[in-house]
């Protein structure tokens, strides 16, 4: 009698054990950990105080209540007319400071898709859930003054939402060999009005539809026509509006004085050594990541030369960052390359060599990450074309600014694209079967550590 309770109380055990198996497999992770993403950006933006400071109140709030009574017409009409051609966007800032909880929701929603989208858009064999937490932490690492410079309201709505948007259009089309349902295919209508508002997304977007639509639609491309005369009446928006050209004076006048006696190349220049500094030489964590990530990648070469490759972002990161201070006086190129910097980008001289110094520099350590990112891709050469081209036109949207006079004034903002394409790239390396363990988890580790430091 005993071996038979027994027996049966066994069989009862295994019978359960593999039941609560089944059960615990049918759950999706990815899906757990999408919900998970959603509900830690949720408690952040819920724990936000919008005081109404900054641009939030200066030019959005105070202004439509006291000058323009509550009216979002009136008030888009009169920016339209003297200031921006942001009208789509800022009709949203609008709504947003006029209604604070439509803000915390929708900014959750715009962080949760600057997490998720990019693990569904690249194909990696690498588990989801892992990505999806690698790639949220990659995000809670870029410069919070990027999501909160002018005002939480206004600086999202601006930067960070456009972001989203366009993630969200290109999670919708590039999956042609799906049927498209209607709604969303509307609804990527809407994402592209309101991420080509912005004008270094609208250069983006007037480069990545054609791309799209030759290389995954065919004979299909007109399904991305509308989308395509959407940007354009952007562009045209922005090109006739009134408000941009008076702003463009009253900038050059009150920021950068002799801007317009700038050459072609100066401000090429200047938008070129602007944009790498802020990443090489600032300091910031997401550089150091990517680096780490490269050099781990390539570190068990049996190639020298991709060891070496692999290792300049990283030396790059210790020497003119973390231990500037300490070696500058042993090593002179800290000084000449840092104190090259100055309001007209650097010191560069065509007809003088030494002053080429910074230039190059950057220019080195930016060839060993392209280069580093081929020997790590060169088994999927899509891949790494679909990550070559991301940081090109990241980088365009920096460049760019080189043709404004609010180029230093814009602050930190305007280089999310640019530092947003860096977190994928170490994204991408990091879905490598063959990344260190130990690497992802101090990546998750530094994820919790800045979540904590944004709350």
């Amino acid at each position: 009698m005993r071996n038979f309770i027994v027996d049966k109380l066994s069989h009862f055990n295994g019978s359960k054990h593999t039941a609560f198996k089944r059960s615990w497999n049918s759950i999706d992770l990815d899906k757990v950990a999408v919900a998970a993403i959603f509900i830690l950006f949720l408690i952040f933006n819920m724990s936000i105080p919008l005081t109404g400071t900054s641009d939030d109140g200066i030019l959005f709030a105070g202004p439509l209540m006291k000058s323009f009574d509550g009216n979002f017409f009136a008030f888009l009409s009169n920016r339209y007319s003297h200031w921006s051609s942001r009208i789509i966007i800022e009709f949203f800032t609008l709504l947003s400071v006029r209604h604070g909880f439509f803000w915390r929701i929708i900014n959750t929603c715009s962080l949760t898709a600057m997490s998720v989208i990019p693990v569904y858009i690249f194909s990696f064999k690498t588990r989801k859930s892992t990505l999806l937490m690698l790639s949220t932490s990659l995000v809670l690492m870029m410069p919070t003054s990027m999501f909160a410079e002018t005002g939480w309201i206004a600086t999202t709505t601006n930067y960070s939402w456009v972001l989203a948007a366009f993630l969200g259009f290109l999670v919708i089309v590039l999956k042609p060999e799906r049927k498209m349902r209607w709604l969303s295919w509307v609804f990527s209508l809407f994402l592209v009005a309101y991420s080509s508002n912005l004008e270094q997304m609208c250069v983006v977007l007037i480069v990545v539809i054609p791309i799209i639509a030759f290389y995954f639609y065919g004979s299909k491309w007109w399904l991305l026509a509308p989308h395509y005369l959407i940007v354009l009446s952007n562009l045209a928006l922005i090109y006739f509006c009134k408000g941009n050209k008076i702003r463009y004076a009253k900038e050059v006048a009150n920021r950068f004085p002799d801007f317009t006696s700038l050459s072609i190349f100066r401000k090429i220049e200047m938008g070129y050594s602007s944009s790498l500094k802020s990443l090489f030489f600032d300091g910031h964590i997401l550089f150091l990541v990517l680096a780490l990530t490269l050099f781990f990648a390539l570190s068990r070469s049996s190639l020298v030369s991709k060891q070496f490759i692999g290792s300049v972002p990283l030396v790059s990161f210790l020497i003119f960052n973390l231990f500037s201070g300490l070696f500058h006086t042993k090593l002179k190129i800290i000084d000449i390359v840092l104190g090259s910097f100055n309001k007209y980008g650097t010191s560069f001289k065509l007809l003088h060599p030494t002053t080429w110094m910074a230039d190059l520099v950057m220019l080195f350590i930016a060839t060993s990450i392209i280069v580093s990112i081929a020997f790590i891709l060169k088994s999927e050469p899509r891949k790494f074309l679909a990550v070559l081209l991301m940081l090109s036109l990241a980088f365009i949207t920096k460049l760019v600014l080189a043709f404004s006079p609010t180029i230093w004034a814009s602050g930190e903002r305007t280089g999310i694209f640019l530092f947003y394409a860096v977190g994928i790239t170490a994204l991408t390396v990091l879905a490598k079967r063959d990344t260190s363990k130990m690497l992802q988890g101090t990546i998750l580790s530094l994820g919790a550590f800045c979540y904590l430091g944004w709350l």
